[in-house]
């Protein structure tokens, strides 16, 4: 948790100094304490999930854990399609101009 530091102070903010960077793993047994001083963080994964989280551990936590501020995320089927759509606009493009040309001459 430690090397991700950098990352969970910008999206949690900057440690309390009397908070201790525990590694909690997934401790089913592990409860989260609500922190009325921490303003509740919106937090999403790669799969759009949402959490709530409530203290500067528990988002640390879930910031190590991968997720981010950000819901969008970049699938690869979207990729594809957007390069497929973009060869197939070049080709209509190329296949307009060759036809504009072979009709002036």
């Amino acid at each position: 948790m430690r090397e991700n530091i950098v990352k969970i102070e910008r999206i949690c903010g900057l440690k309390p100094f009397d908070q201790e960077l525990i590694e909690i793993g997934s401790d089913p047994n592990f409860v989260f304490e609500n922190d009325p001083l921490f303003t509740a963080i919106r937090l999403f994964d790669a799969e759009a999930n949402i959490i709530n989280v409530n203290s500067w551990i528990e988002c640390a936590h879930y910031v190590n854990g991968g997720w981010s501020q950000s819901n969008f995320q970049t699938s690869g089927d979207i990729v594809f399609l957007s390069i497929t759509l973009v060869l197939f606009a070049s080709y209509l493009i190329f296949r307009f101009n060759k036809k504009n040309k072979y009709h002036e001459a």
